[in-house]
């Protein structure tokens, strides 16, 4: 485990929820008003709020640290995860640029933690590099999937309905970039999403429905980690300008004249004072999940947080 992650997990106090604890809630009651988005309200709002930055300014040794919480229901949030995320090399063919990325991660259960440090790569083409436009920019995730954005999401969500312990994603390496250009393009209908509706789910059709949507802007002081930096990172009065970005995306799934509904809230906050691979400051969601064995349901919210950016100002 690299020093720079292992001197930051702190001692994390034991939660242990237990079955019959979760058992004796009652299922929240989440008011349903919708004020329907359109898909290109919710990318224009997130085009707008990240913002100018090319991905050519993610340097040889830049080094970002984040932590995800997550919550049921009125509990205390829990640190589940930790991770570690530093451009270890970056080499240039013809056509692109590619980018090599040590991978460190702390999964945490009450006091332990399981760490792992691995290699993860990404590549921005050339023609695309300056562009800022996260729904156009090739920077692009090496991945075996080639699911939509809509039906990436989908699974997530669906995963989410009758398991407590899941978290906001997998634990594989997601920059904010490409939390961005999937919630940028998850109000799309797709055809395969309506293909795994049809053939895994056995629904006879589904529907993506988002709403809610709402864009402010605040400024808020940096992480603690960066303001213990020399002149804070470079950050004027040691704040951040940020825009927030929050919606409810919902997928209906219809069976004849029944139709089951699962919906979570996604809120996103962006700045345009960090480069970027920072420029992400955190990422929520929000939804009930139904409780092993029980009709009842409980509020879980899942929250990834930038905690530390470094700078390495010097290219090799």
């Amino acid at each position: 485990m690299n020093k720079n992650l292992q001197r930051l997990l702190p001692k994390v106090l034991t939660m242990a929820v237990v079955a019959g604890s979760l058992s004796c809630m009652k299922t929240p009651d989440l008011e349903d008003k919708a004020v329907p988005a359109t898909a290109q309200e919710v990318s224009s709002s997130l085009v707008d709020g990240w913002g100018s930055v090319s991905p050519l300014t993610m340097l040889k040794g830049d080094f970002l640290f984040q932590e995800t919480e997550q919550q049921i229901d009125t509990m205390d949030p829990r640190l589940v995860l930790q991770e570690g995320i530093t451009i270890s090399n970056i080499t240039e063919t013809t056509d692109q640029y590619d980018y090599t990325f040590l991978y460190q991660t702390a999964v945490i259960s009450g006091e332990n933690s399981s760490q792992s440090t691995r290699e993860d790569h990404r590549s921005v083409m050339k023609s695309n590099a300056t562009d800022s436009n996260p729904v156009q920019t090739a920077s692009k995730k090496k991945s075996k999937s080639t699911d939509s954005a809509a039906l990436a999401i989908a699974k997530s969500v669906l995963a989410k309905k009758s398991d407590v312990k899941t978290l906001g994603d997998d634990y594989e390496m997601t920059l904010g970039f490409e939390r961005v250009l999937m919630l940028a393009n998850s109000c799309i209908m797709t055809d395969d999403l309506q293909k795994y509706c049809k053939e895994t789910l056995k629904v006879d059709s589904c529907e993506i429905k988002c709403a809610n949507l709402t864009k402010t802007t605040e400024v808020r002081p940096a992480p603690d980690l960066i303001k213990q930096q020399s002149n804070c990172g470079g950050l004027p009065n040691c704040q951040l300008n940020v825009k927030k970005v929050t919606f409810d995306w919902s997928i209906l799934l219809k069976t004849g004249t029944t139709t089951e509904k699962q919906k979570v809230t996604y809120t996103i906050s962006m700045t345009p004072d960090l480069p970027f691979l920072p420029r992400v400051l955190d990422y929520c969601s929000r939804g009930l999940v139904q409780i092993p064995n029980s009709t009842t349901k409980v509020l879980v919210t899942v929250c990834n947080r930038l905690k530390n950016f470094q700078r390495n100002t010097t290219q090799n």
